[in-house]
């Protein structure tokens, strides 16, 4: 008896919950299918928008190759095209590689002022990768030294030579060099001495830091003319060796002391 009372109850629960059902579904059936509708529409959507961004990625690619080739092959003005081509319409990714890419390529044809003005723009653009933001203000500074007066350079290094940035010892070589050249020894000093003293920098930064050392020391027993007679003579290659990976933007590589140390020197 107890069986078919408990059979009973299980009918009637399930025609109620049935009736329920069919009373939801009249009133919230629509609903219910335009919710789904919009989920396989959005689903669909992404797909479709995963595979056009897949598909101007691989374009970008490509285009940035081959703009690379035309550098490659001394077809500079061809380049230039290209590249600021791929900076406006690129995934941006590709388009600040291309700006970067870009501002090498001008400064290749001599064009120091235009070069210059990409560097400082990159360098204050919200948005783009912070390590690429970074080497941009480095250029930017670099192609100053030799006309901004001390203060304006200290300035400029002076987030790039902090903490843990990934850009510390190629901005302390570049203040060091400044200071040098404004007979600021002290300073210059400390700007090598920190490179030589942190085993993360790379052989050839600590190498050039020597040299600058030895530098600092032989200024130390001049005259303010004899000093910045010598400094003057000494400014292109210093500027040159600092601000060498300006031509391999796309090579950087991170800080040694997460992974690896880039370096101007690549």
């Amino acid at each position: 008896m107890v069986d078919s009372n408990d059979s009973f109850l299980r009918e009637v629960k399930g025609e109620i919950d049935r009736e329920r059902l069919e009373n939801l579904w009249k009133r919230y059936g629509t609903v219910i299918v335009g919710s789904v509708a919009l989920i396989i529409a959005t689903v669909a959507g992404l797909q479709i928008w995963n595979s056009m961004a897949k598909s101007a990625a691989e374009q970008a690619g490509a285009d940035y190759q081959a703009a690379m080739r035309s550098v490659l092959d001394s077809k500079l003005d061809e380049a230039d095209g290209a590249f600021a081509k791929l900076g406006k319409d690129a995934p941006t990714g590709y388009a600040t590689l291309a700006e970067l890419q870009l501002a090498a390529t001008l400064l290749e044809q001599g064009k120091k002022a235009e070069a210059q003005q990409k560097f400082e723009e990159l360098s204050k653009r919200s948005g783009i990768d912070s390590l690429l933001k970074g080497f941009s203000a480095l250029q930017a500074t670099a192609l100053r030294l030799g006309e901004a007066d001390f203060t304006e350079m200290e300035n400029r290094l002076n987030d790039l030579v902090k903490g843990e940035s990934p850009w510390r010892f190629n901005a302390h070589e570049l203040l060091g060099l400044a200071a040098l050249k404004a007979g600021q020894l002290e300073k210059a000093r400390k700007s090598f001495a920190m490179i030589l003293a942190d085993g993360n920098a790379s052989p050839a930064i600590r190498q050039r830091s020597e040299l600058r050392m030895a530098q600092v020391a032989a200024s130390e027993g001049k005259t303010d003319g004899d000093t910045a007679k010598g400094d003057a003579a000494k400014e292109g290659d210093a500027a040159k060796s600092v601000g060498s990976e300006v031509k391999e933007p796309a090579a950087t590589e991170p800080d040694a002391s997460k992974s690896e140390q880039p370096d101007a020197d690549k």
